[in-house]
């Protein structure tokens, strides 16, 4: 069993913005480990203290098993000593698999493992309760559950929440069932509880504006993974206080970039994987079916985005109040 102190040490460095790890593909559709660890390298150098990899954003649906344990294990190695990384199991993999996944993991130096559930079957919450309770009892890494909306009005109910509160394995979730209400009802039984564990959203820094208030430590940023500076400003910017700094962010920064999703015809991740090729991160812009690359016009799109000041200049938030009287 994880050690206590190894533990809350974790715990504590999960706050701020983190960055969901997207594999780059070459033209041939073949994992792109060396653009993807050299775009890692560049969101730490750029601030960024947090990552993991995920079902979605990480393209498990179109990798191997060989490849999301390949992905993972490169990424750790980036990672390892100079930010947190969560690895995630697959959406199909059994108790025996996630465990083994589990002790690679802890080999490859990974900080925390997240056991994703696809709750688009639909699984009672007593089954995902025993699977992640069989799992707890011999991991050797602290752990995240998952959370998502699907079928509607399903997902992680509050009482299961609060059965994984009680197994100390668990450091936190990934709430993917929806950044307001479902939000602010898990953090409300967390802090009822008196628990640290940790609920971070899928989300946005205009949900982290809301939810930070309400006990949520770490957010995931769409806009960190190109231009890792804005989430960073605004997390500083929010500890300090500075509410309104952050509310401009949110509009000039992360609205506009977040509008370009219902504006071209692929998905937001192939908007993605243009605007990293854009600026020379990932060598090729292609995905791997059934996932549709950009085309002409979408391109040009994305490159008009690439283009607005406000992305484009790094943001600088007004003086604290700390360093106005270091100034005097």
């Amino acid at each position: 069993m994880v050690a206590d102190m190894n533990l809350r040490q974790t715990a504590a460095k999960i706050k701020g913005p983190l960055v969901p790890v997207m594999p780059a593909f070459d033209d041939g559709e073949r994992l792109d480990i060396e653009s993807t660890c050299r775009w890692v390298n560049w969101l730490i150098s750029s601030g960024i203290t947090a990552f993991w990899t995920t079902y979605g954003t990480s393209h498990y649906m179109c990798l191997t098993d060989e490849e999301i344990y390949t992905l993972n294990q490169a990424v750790a190695g980036v990672t390892r000593g100079r930010a947190v990384f969560i690895a995630s199991t697959n959406f199909t993999w059994p108790t025996s698999k996630c465990l083994d996944f589990i002790r690679a993991a802890h080999s490859w130096g990974a900080d925390v493992v997240k056991l994703q559930v696809d709750w688009r079957w639909n699984p009672s919450q007593d089954a995902v309760f025993d699977f992640y309770q069989t799992i707890a009892r011999d991991t050797v890494l602290p752990l995240f559950g998952y959370s998502l909306a699907a079928p509607p009005g399903k997902g992680m109910s509050g009482q299961l929440l609060d059965r994984i509160m009680e197994l100390p394995q668990f450091l936190g979730i990934k709430n993917d069932a929806g950044d307001y209400h479902e939000q602010c009802r898990y953090l409300r039984r967390v802090r009822n509880a008196g628990s640290s564990l940790d609920i971070v959203t899928g989300g946005t820094m205009a949900s982290f504006l809301h939810s930070h208030q309400f006990g949520a430590r770490a957010f995931a940023t769409a806009v960190g993974m190109v231009f890792p500076k804005i989430p960073v400003a605004f997390y500083r910017a929010l500890l300090n206080g500075q509410l309104a700094f952050c509310g401009r962010l949110v509009q000039k920064c992360e609205e506009p970039f977040t509008d370009l999703y219902e504006a071209v015809s692929v998905s937001h991740w192939a908007c993605l994987h243009t605007m990293l090729m854009e600026r020379g991160l990932f060598r090729s812009d292609r995905l791997r079916f059934p996932l549709g690359t950009c085309g002409p016009e979408d391109k040009k799109t994305v490159r008009r985005l690439l283009q607005l000041p406000s992305l484009r200049t790094a943001p600088r938030p007004p003086a604290s109040n700390a360093q106005r009287k270091r100034t005097a």
